[in-house]
């Protein structure tokens, strides 16, 4: 009866040893779940703001759209209505006409280490050519959803600080909204 119940030395160190291991292994992969968790949720982030946008301009009457805006150092995201009956238009955003009523959003405030962005290298889903510009909704880097459905065809980019990429595209007639991610191993583009 008088056996001993503690642990020695040896057993607590090979305790410490395993867990420490366990912890090394894990850490970093959670890391990049994280990482990669937080690019995803910044693409779903933005294409709900698409389908506001759409829904907004059909139950309007007037177009509805994303715009983005380059800071000298990030891109936010505002959305704005076309209050001057003409089509959303910078000029008008700027003098007050076209009133934007959500955002402006900087994804990395957001979403911490997610930025619109893109690798230059990256070829398009569709085979396109690679091109510095994360958003690509022609000069305005607007996308603007009329009454009818229909909308600016084009793309928008985002990268994690991990790397995760991802790409939020719309179609022009049927406003289609497909949010897809590249696999390096892969080189290919798929929704995730």
């Amino acid at each position: 009866m008088g056996a001993d119940r503690g642990a020695s030395l040896v057993e607590l160190l090979m305790v410490m040893l395993v867990l420490t291991s366990v912890t090394g292994i894990s850490v970093p992969l959670a890391a990049s779940v994280v990482d990669a968790n937080r690019a995803r949720q910044a693409a779903a982030f933005l294409s709900s703001r698409f389908t506001l946008a759409r829904q907004q301009a059909i139950g309007s009457g007037a177009n509805v759209g994303v715009v983005f805006d380059w800071d000298g150092s990030q891109w936010a995201v505002r959305v704005c209505r076309d209050g001057a009956r003409n089509g959303l238009r910078r000029a008008d955003i700027r003098s007050g006409a076209d009133p934007c009523f959500e955002g402006p959003y900087a994804m990395r405030q957001l979403f911490p280490g997610v930025e619109i962005a893109v690798d230059p290298s990256l070829r398009g889903p569709g085979g396109e050519p690679g091109n510095p510009n994360p958003v690509r909704f022609g000069a305005a880097d607007l996308v603007s959803f009329a009454a009818s459905g229909s909308c600016t065809a084009g793309s928008v980019f985002l990268r994690s600080a991990g790397g995760a990429e991802y790409i939020v595209r719309v179609a022009g007639v049927t406003s289609r909204i497909r949010v897809m991610r590249y696999d390096r191993a892969t080189s290919v583009w798929s929704t995730p």
